[in-house]
């Protein structure tokens, strides 16, 4: 019993981090800061960048597990509806197949090309709009917070992983087709560093092949973690 209320703690930090942080991030994109064009252009678009994404989808599973987690406790005496049944079972299926692997995207794919040239994925104009606390918050928090699920959340590997890899495909063919439409629509990239491949031409491809072995990578590198914290399924019942 108590790690449904180590899970819900987990849930309502998720939920007030990035609750804080985008009520602080929407209160800088106004003002004479609004007279840059790149800022303008960042703001006109922030929701189709793959972090803002991926902190909406941590959002919506906190949310779906916090309220799961509040009604199982409800109903611990009662039968419970089969509505709860869904909601859990969507917050799990959500967690696995997209959350966990994304987080861990963002973050390492961030700060890997960060530290090797900023320019490639958070260019300057950037800290005009975005604290070093921001930053943090969207691409090195949600990984603690997505390892918290993990340790608190009983759950075995599955037999078939045909679903999940399924949702995650089209999840990032999805993101894929928007980040081609922006550049369509308004000649730009959100990230530089996929305009410089772009020009390359062989090398977009390879970029795009690589993410994807990232993504696929994360996702069963947490069933190998799920497998070490929780082992058997004895273990999951007790």
């Amino acid at each position: 019993m108590a790690a449904i209320y180590m899970r819900m703690l987990g849930y309502t930090v998720t939920l007030t981090m990035h609750g804080c942080n985008m009520f602080l991030m929407n209160n800088l994109l106004q003002g004479p800061v609004m007279e840059d064009p790149n800022i303008r252009t960042f703001s006109a678009m922030y929701k189709r960048f793959f972090t803002v994404w991926t902190m909406f989808l941590q959002i919506v599973v906190a949310s779906l597990g916090l309220t799961s987690d509040y009604f199982t406790l409800k109903y611990s005496n009662k039968k419970e509806p089969k509505w709860l049944g869904v909601i859990r079972s969507t917050k799990n299926r959500l967690f696995a197949a997209v959350l966990w692997p994304t987080v861990f995207l963002v973050s390492t794919l961030f700060w890997t090309l960060y530290h090797y040239d900023r320019s490639l994925i958070y260019p300057l104009f950037a800290d005009k709009i975005l604290s070093s606390t921001a930053n943090h918050i969207l691409h090195t928090a949600v990984v603690p917070l997505v390892v918290w699920e993990l340790v608190f959340q009983p759950r075995s590997v599955p037999k078939s992983h045909a679903v999940n890899v399924a949702m995650l495909t089209v999840y990032m063919l999805i993101y894929l087709f928007v980040m081609h439409y922006t550049y369509v629509e308004q000649g730009i990239w959100m990230y530089p560093v996929f305009g410089i491949a772009y020009d390359t031409h062989f090398c977009f491809p390879l970029i795009i092949t690589a993410i994807g072995v990232m993504l696929f990578t994360y996702y069963h590198m947490q069933w190998l973690l799920t497998s070490i914290v929780w082992g058997s399924q004895a273990k999951i019942k007790k």
